[in-house]
C-alpha cells in the first residue's frame, strides 16, 4: 500500500498540537505554583509586618529610640516584594568618609509570644561617620506569625576609626520595643 504525502502531513499535525498541549500545561503548572508557595510557606493569605526603624549617628554616641508599626499585607506581596529586599536596611541620610569611618553590627534578639528567645542574627554595616536611619522588617520567616505580645532587642555596637586607625571611639547600646499583633 502506497501512502500519499497527505498521510504524513495529518501524522504531523497531532505531535504539534501535543506539544503544544504540553507546554501549555507546564506553564499552567508553574503558574499555579507560583501563586500558592507564598500562602504554602506563610500558612495564611495575609501576614504581619512589623517594621522596626531607628536613627543614630555616629561620632556622636547617639541611637534614637526604637519604634516599630505592624502592617497587614499579602503573603505575594511579603514574599515578592518585602522579603526580596533584605530584612534590614539602612538609609544614610548625611555620613561623610572624610573624618574617617564606622563599622556598625546590629544584634537582633525577638521575643514571642510563648517567651521564646530568637536570635535574628548580625548585620554588619560599613561606612562614613554621620547619620542613618536602619529599618527592620519582620515577619513569618523571622517568627512574627501569631496574635499576641512580641520583644524586639537590637544592641547596636558601632566602631568609629578617625585618622587613618590612631583613634577608636567605640559605642553600644541596646535598643528595646514591646510590640502587639492582633487581629491576625
Amino acid at each position: 500500500m502506497v501512502l500519499g504525502r497527505g498521510f504524513e502531513e495529518n501524522m504531523a499535525a497531532p505531535k504539534a498540537k501535543s506539544r503544544r498541549k504540553l507546554i501549555l500545561g507546564i506553564i499552567a503548572i508553574a503558574i499555579i505554583v507560583i501563586a500558592v508557595t507564598p500562602i504554602a510557606l506563610a500558612q495564611a493569605l495575609n501576614v504581619p509586618l512589623a517594621v522596626a526603624r531607628f536613627n543614630e549617628t555616629t561620632g556622636t554616641n547617639n541611637a534614637g529610640s526604637l519604634n516599630v508599626t505592624i502592617q497587614i499585607v499579602t503573603a505575594w506581596e511579603y514574599f515578592f516584594s518585602i522579603r526580596t529586599q533584605g530584612t534590614v536596611r539602612t538609609t544614610d541620610s548625611s555620613t561623610s568618609s572624610n573624618g574617617g569611618t564606622t563599622n556598625i553590627t546590629l544584634s537582633m534578639m525577638l521575643t514571642n509570644p510563648s517567651n521564646q528567645t530568637i536570635d535574628l542574627g548580625k548585620t554588619n554595616i560599613s561606612g562614613g561617620i554621620g547619620g542613618r536611619t536602619h529599618t527592620i522588617y519582620l515577619s513569618v520567616d523571622q517568627g512574627v506569625r501569631v496574635n499576641g505580645n512580641y520583644k524586639l532587642d537590637i544592641t547596636f555596637t558601632a566602631n568609629v576609626v578617625l585618622l587613618g586607625g590612631l583613634v577608636e571611639a567605640p559605642f553600644s547600646t541596646t535598643l528595646h520595643s514591646n510590640f502587639v499583633i492582633s487581629g491576625q
